[in-house]
């Protein structure tokens, strides 16, 4: 069945993509913890590359999943799961530890995910923290308030402007 030995092929495509996606997410994790915004960026521009080859090879998968289907003779729609009970025991022996071994690599994936998505949040937070406190420092100036109006009481101090903003 030619069909099945794409769906290793593309299977095996998934998991090498997830392994260097959790492999990027754990340096990651290290840069948030180092407080490496360098390397973070660089690991972003990484993690998105993967991300689109990943995304692909999921389309690839699912045309290769539909083809195999109907070769089984079963409903486009079928999951890989279904269509395991249905497949020849050789194949199923070639196709069910990939499977597997997508499904625990892509739920590990998750989980880093979360993680640094919840470091990355508390690092933001504390530098908008520590922003903050700086500007309640060194702002003392009521000539303009926070909305940029006019107060009598003139006071002089320095401002911070996003220039971005």
């Amino acid at each position: 069945m030619a069909t099945a030995n794409r769906l290793t092929d593309i299977l095996a495509q998934q998991l090498e993509v997830l392994n260097e996606l959790q492999k990027t997410l754990h340096d990651e994790q290290k840069a948030i913890a180092g407080l490496d915004t360098p390397l973070m960026e660089v690991l972003n521009s990484q993690k998105e590359l993967l991300i689109v080859r990943q995304r692909n090879i999921a389309e690839s998968l699912r045309t290769v999943l539909a083809e195999t289907a109907g070769q089984l003779g079963l409903p486009a729609s079928v999951t890989l799961s279904e269509m395991l009970e249905k497949m020849p025991a050789s194949l199923r022996a070639q196709v069910e530890p990939l499977q597997q071994s997508v499904k625990q690599t892509g739920s590990a994936v998750s989980v880093l995910a979360n993680q640094n998505r919840g470091m990355l949040e508390r690092f933001l937070g504390v530098v908008n923290e520590s922003l903050s406190f700086i500007l309640r420092i060194l702002n003392t100036s009521n000539t303009y308030g926070v909305r940029g109006t006019y107060l009598n009481n003139t006071q002089s101090g320095a401002v911070m402007v996003n220039r971005e903003a």
